[in-house]
């Protein structure tokens, strides 16, 4: 089984789209766990406010696969719509972070949304640039005021 760490979030009624993707990802597979909900400004594009959490889920299928059969029906689902404008506001958004160990996306690093809900899950993984903890980073965030605690895993 291969360890996949998702980034899920929304600022189109985040309130009763993240509890929908959580429980459409279950019936998919179990989540091992998730992270705190953290809610964050809108990044790269004017919108409301986004809720972000970051979830463990383990899957025999490879990345493309995942992408396929899991997080583009719960998307479909969720009506997401993609535009022009990769940073609009969505109802909802499911992206593959790490998958076995392996960093899918180089914004764990300096995107305050993907950083902060890892750092729950995986606070000891280091940049191999600086050599700092994805921890250490996501402090610095959060006393920057970047990102704000929201609600515990799975409350709303």
């Amino acid at each position: 089984m291969h360890q996949v760490h998702l980034l899920i979030g929304s600022n189109i009624q985040p309130q009763q789209n993240m509890p929908a993707a959580l429980k459409m990802l279950e019936t998919f597979h179990p989540i091992k766990t998730c992270s705190r909900i953290w809610k964050t400004s809108a990044y790269g594009s004017p919108g409301p406010d986004f809720l972000n959490i970051a979830v463990l889920v383990e899957t025999s299928l490879n990345p493309q696969e995942y992408k396929e059969k899991v997080i583009h029906p719960i998307e479909t689902a969720l009506k997401r719509q993609r535009f022009p404008d990769k940073n609009a506001p969505r109802t909802i958004d499911i992206d593959i972070i790490v998958y076995d160990g392996k960093i899918m996306d180089e914004g764990i690093w300096n995107k305050f949304f993907v950083t902060v809900p890892l750092a729950d899950l995986l606070p000891q993984i280091k940049n191999p640039d600086s050599g700092e903890s994805l921890q250490t980073i996501a402090q610095r965030m959060l006393d920057q005021g970047l990102v704000v605690f929201y609600a515990n895993c799975l409350e709303s």
